[in-house]
């Protein structure tokens, strides 16, 4: 393409958008739309003549119960100075037969022969909106099963703040979670413990091992709330990378277990 054969290189980049794989409208920004391109009369379902001219409440409707005017959202992320990010929106759309789908939508504005304009793109968010569902649910479900497993469950993020507190773990440390979640992990061991657990948890953190019982370093002593210490067993599992490893420990407490074979 050579400079100066302007009306040939519009003619190029028109053909680029109008069969670009992407949804696109451009709107003005009180929201009248002034273009759509071949993907978006897939997605939607309409022609570019039955929406040229009408406001994007026809394809993005607002509904009872639902707050979001797409006119302000649009103005509203548009106007963020960052020009080089396009803010993305989640919105549900409606095409042409009625049928609602969530969508993602992305903003920026340009100028174009002087007269700001919207450029937004659309994507269809079903099939991610139902992972994260799923997602959520499996997730849930395995909460609830380590919540009420029979062994104390602890666990912590890089930090060492405990991040979860099974109900197990409350009955072994006479804590509820609300009040130790947050709290350093050391507040459930003896202080003369204190420092050689946290570098043993840094050297598991930055091994190849993904689980390991925790005795194999030595006898393993927790604390209660009341103070009183009492021997236990445990495992640590770590999920994750870098700076975003989970740490879990599983333990169980060996108190009556040392009674019953105490030596006559």
């Amino acid at each position: 393409m050579t400079r100066g054969n302007d009306g040939a290189s519009e003619t190029f980049y028109a053909t680029i958008v109008t069969n670009a794989p992407e949804a696109i409208i451009v709107t003005t920004p009180k929201g009248e739309i002034t273009y759509i391109n071949r993907a978006l009369e897939r997605l939607m379902g309409y022609k570019s003549d039955e929406v040229i001219g009408k406001n994007i409440v026809m394809l993005v409707p607002q509904t009872p119960g639902r707050r979001a005017d797409p006119v302000k959202w649009l103005q509203r992320w548009a106007s963020e100075p960052d020009y080089t990010q396009a803010r993305f929106l989640d919105l549900i759309g409606q095409t042409k037969s009625g049928h609602e789908m969530p969508v993602d939508v992305r903003v920026v504005e340009i100028q174009f022969k002087d007269t700001p304009h919207f450029i937004i793109t659309v994507r269809d968010n079903t099939a991610h909106r139902a992972e994260q569902a799923a997602f959520k649910d499996a997730n849930l479900k395995a909460t609830r099963i380590l919540m009420i497993a029979e062994d104390a469950i602890v666990s912590v993020d890089t930090n060492i703040e405990i991040t979860f507190f099974n109900l197990k773990a409350e009955k072994v440390f006479g804590y509820k979670a609300d009040e130790i979640l947050g709290k350093s992990l050391s507040i459930l061991l003896p202080e003369r413990h204190r420092l050689n657990h946290a570098a043993m948890i840094d050297k598991f953190g930055k091994g190849k091992i993904a689980s390991q019982w925790m005795s194999q370093r030595g006898a393993i002593t927790g604390m209660r709330k009341n103070g009183e210490e009492f021997p236990a067993e445990a495992t640590i599992t770590k999920v994750g990378s870098g700076n975003d490893i989970t740490y879990s420990a599983h333990l169980r407490d060996l108190t009556e277990a040392r009674l019953h074979h105490k030596p006559n």
